[in-house]
Formats: C-alpha cells, structure tokens, sequence
C-alpha cells in the first residue's frame, strides 16, 4: 500500500513541487477574481466566518500583551474590534472548494448568486497561500504526495 508523505515531509518539499501541487490542485476550483462585483452588491451580513475563532486570535495576537491569560487577550481583542479578518480579494470558487474553506474559517459568501472566498492576503499568486498549501496537501491526488520507500531523497519525487 502507498503511503502519503507526513506534512513535514511536504513541507519540506523543495517549493516548486508544493507549489506546483497547490497551483494544479486549486486550478479547478478557483474560476474568476470578483472583487468588485462582490464588493459592490454584498455586506458583511453576507460574510461566513469574518471573524477568527478564539483559536486563532492566539495564534494572530499571541504577542499582544504577554501578562493577560488567553481569555483576557480574546476579550480584548474582540471589545477592540480586532477579530475581523481582512479581506483584500474575493474569488468565484467551486463548491467543493467552498466548503473546504468553511472547514478552515475562511471568509466566505454562498447565496443565490454564487459561492466566494474572500482571500484574506494580496500580492502573491493563490497557490502561494499557506491554507491552499495545506488544503492541497490534505486533498489533492498527486503522486508526489506519496513517500517512496527507500528512495535516495524526496527531491527524486517529481
């Protein structure tokens, strides 16, 4: 039976192949950049998981203020209005990838007129994300992603 690669062991992946991964895995299910249509016709009532979780404002704000517990360092973070995620880009996407998104607390809008992600970085390519890394890593069926037993190195997986 083949064995997947350990998530270290992807990660560790010279980047091209994580790369090459990712932008093959999310090729499908990312169809059109529609920041200005999205922008222009929805509000943030319409926005599913705008806000970070308990868990990630510790993993985002850890450093905000060394001597409060976690449960001061949310409350403040929250009574701050700081737990809004910032999105810079918003993609017409399959729905598939949509509720793979869900599961992760991306921003995202399903109605009437569609499923969108709304991406919360800019300025690099979307297979660059770490998210969609991780999503390709979990889901994609590349046979790169599978540990070969004995080979020399992982570079050899091409």
């Amino acid at each position: 039976m083949k064995e997947k690669l350990t998530k270290e062991e992807y990660f560790n992946l010279d980047n091209g192949i994580v790369q090459d991964i990712t932008r093959k895995f999310i090729h499908p299910h990312i169809l059109r950049n529609q920041h200005a249509l999205v922008t222009d016709m929805f509000d943030s009532d319409d926005i599913e998981n705008l806000y970070m979780t308990d868990k990630e404002i510790l993993e985002n704000m850890g450093s905000y203020d060394e001597d409060m517990s976690d449960q001061e360092l949310i409350d403040e973070v929250r009574n701050n209005g700081e737990d809004m995620q910032e999105i810079f880009e918003w993609y017409l996407v399959s729905d598939w990838l949509l509720d793979r998104l869900r599961e992760i607390n991306e921003p995202v809008i399903d109605n009437d007129y569609g499923e969108y992600w709304g991406r919360c970085c800019t300025g690099q390519a979307i297979y660059l994300d770490h998210n969609m890394q991780v999503l390709a890593y979990e889901w994609a069926n590349d046979e790169r992603l599978i540990n070969r037993k004995g080979a020399a190195s992982l570079e050899f997986i091409t």
